[in-house]
């Protein structure tokens, strides 16, 4: 049956964003298309199948498109290096399902400090807090209630996962300091929800679950999704978003397998292609009316980016942790040091989140930091004294939303589409780098006081070394207060052209201290309420949106 290219709403992109909007706006019966430049990954193309699968995560499992070098991916130029996936599920496909929520002080940093074009939010966390639960009741959370550091949650899916020796380890150390610290949140099932297995404890969560127990959205939104009738294109690859007489009309797409092109005409458009696809698209789509892009007249597309700053601390104690079982990501957390505190030198703060290591392979070759076991006869007894033994503390940092850090177009290199590519800019601020060396400070102390310590090593990312790796990319087209200082109004609504919205973590103003994940989808599924109940408002509407609050919403 041929194929209808006209719809209500078109969505670009079939990640976290993407899929949440399809599956929210669907449930009433709205007409959705999706467009997604990738496929669908069967869960035994996941490399817990290969016998090599430590070695495949930094081969054909690398998390950078360069390296990686699938059909579907595109590459990237400039000085840094971002972590993304492109499939149905996008990045969901390779994250390790960490789910911290942004706490209410991350959504007013603007009247906090304002430093280098920071800005408050247009919303506070109370506004998203409903859209927060219903995210997590979507994808099943683990999770132990009670946290006295963050505002209530409600109840998991399933208690959190077990912290095991390496928690309990870092906890003593914590308690032994004073300092506050409790279960991490994670997006993985710790019981059974709908088709989805719950975790096995196999501890290769960024190789991708072949069980379904991350939640990828290839697992959770889509199924349901496309069962609410969702048209979703995979091998699509949008080169433009049209638009006449100041509205979204649709987009143009590639069909990566067959080379032909297409146009898919909608009332309304949803940019969810991540922090780095949605800028790049937006300035691919420059035409008349629109000559730098769209939703781009104050010349904001692409700015602002943010990765978070990062050092990784490796430490093995003179007891074994057994930490190659379990979860691989955080199995705790202190946010001690959350909150801005101008005494230590910089504005903003950091998370010390507590993890866990691999299988052999990746504990002979360095954990995290390239300590590695020496070659000839020490080997052994360096493996012995190392594996098993090792703890790790990620010191995540809020990053400042800088202008100059940004996307652009890099016109003289091509996708296989023949499409340009993005180029990446970063330069890692004086108070981030102040912040890093002061949070990885905190951790040495917090390891000391757990136990012996019998040998430690450190990335130095985001302290010594720049730009820090890029897992988490943020805030290139920002929501905000006015058209001056966003891309998008509080609703994600762009402000240039009013049925163009924005649902990624492009559009996340601050990028606090956690992972974005559950933010950014919480963002999307508010979106996707907004535009179910105004929909014909939406499409009938010419002039510039505004921030004023929606009745009936």
């Amino acid at each position: 049956m041929k194929r209808s290219n006209e719809t209500d709403v078109l969505v670009i992109g079939a990640g976290a964003g993407g899929a949440a909007v399809s599956k929210r706006l669907s449930d009433d019966g709205i007409k959705v298309i999706c467009l997604e430049q990738g496929d669908w990954l069967h869960p035994l193309d996941h490399p817990h199948m290969y016998d090599s699968w430590e070695l495949e995560r930094v081969r054909s499992w690398d998390w950078h498109s360069n390296v990686r070098k699938f059909p579907e991916d595109y590459p990237t130029t400039g000085n840094a290096a971002p972590m993304m996936m492109n499939g149905v599920g996008g990045s969901t496909l390779h994250y390790a399902g960490a789910w911290p929520r942004f706490k209410p002080v991350d959504f007013r940093k603007g009247t906090e400090h304002g430093v280098e074009g920071t800005i408050d939010w247009p919303i506070s966390y109370e506004d998203l807090e409903p859209f927060y639960a219903i995210n997590d009741a979507e994808i099943g959370v683990a999770r132990r209630t009670g946290d006295p550091g963050n505002p209530p949650r409600p109840e998991g899916w399933g208690p959190a996962s077990k912290g095991g020796k390496i928690g309990n380890k870092m906890g003593a150390g914590f308690d032994k300091l004073g300092w506050h610290w409790w279960p991490a949140d994670n997006a993985i099932l710790t019981r059974e929800k709908d088709t989805r297995l719950a975790c096995n404890d196999c501890g290769f969560c960024l190789g991708g679950c072949p069980r379904g127990s991350i939640a990828s959205t290839d697992v959770t939104y889509w199924p349901q999704a496309i069962r609410n009738g969702v048209d979703l294109r995979a091998n699509a690859r949008v080169e433009r978003v049209n638009v006449k007489d100041g509205k979204a009309t649709g987009a143009t797409y590639i069909d990566r397998v067959t080379g032909e092109r297409h146009e898919v005409k909608a009332k309304i458009v949803v940019m969810a292609a991540n922090a780095i696809g949605t800028p790049r698209l937006l300035l691919m789509s420059a035409q008349a009316g629109h000559p730098d892009g769209l939703a781009n007249s104050n010349g904001m597309v692409g700015r602002h980016l943010m990765f978070h700053s990062w050092s990784f601390e490796d430490f093995w104690f003179d007891e074994p942790l057994d930490g190659f079982k379990g979860p691989e990501p955080a199995v705790s957390y202190s946010q001690e040091f959350y909150n801005t505190n101008t005494d230590r030198g910089f504005v903003n703060g950091f998370s010390l989140q507590v993890g866990t290591a691999l299988g052999p392979a990746n504990s002979a070759l360095g954990t995290n930091t390239g300590n590695m076991a020496p070659w000839g006869e020490n080997h052994r007894e360096f493996f012995n004294n190392h594996f098993a033994r090792h703890a790790l503390v990620y010191v995540q940092g809020e990053d400042l939303p800088v202008a100059t850090n940004r996307v652009t177009l890099d016109n003289d290199v091509v996708d296989s589409s023949g499409l340009p590519v993005p180029q990446v800019h970063y330069d890692l601020h004086d108070n981030d780098r102040k912040l890093i060396e002061w949070g990885r400070a905190r951790a040495h102390e917090a390891a000391q006081a757990a136990g012996t310590v019998i040998d430690s090593a450190s990335t130095g990312i985001g302290g010594v070394d720049g730009p820090p790796p890029g897992w988490h990319i943020m805030g290139t087209c920002r929501m905000g207060n006015t058209p001056e200082d966003s891309v998008t109004n509080k609703w994600n609504q762009t402000w240039d052209v009013p049925n163009l919205f924005i649902t990624d973590a492009s559009s996340l103003t601050t990028g606090a201290a956690v992972n974005p994940t559950s933010t950014l989808q919480a963002v999307a599924v508010r979106a996707a309420e907004y535009i179910k109940r105004r929909f014909p408002e939406i499409v009938g509407q010419r002039k510039t949106p505004s921030n004023a609050d929606a009745p009936g919403f």
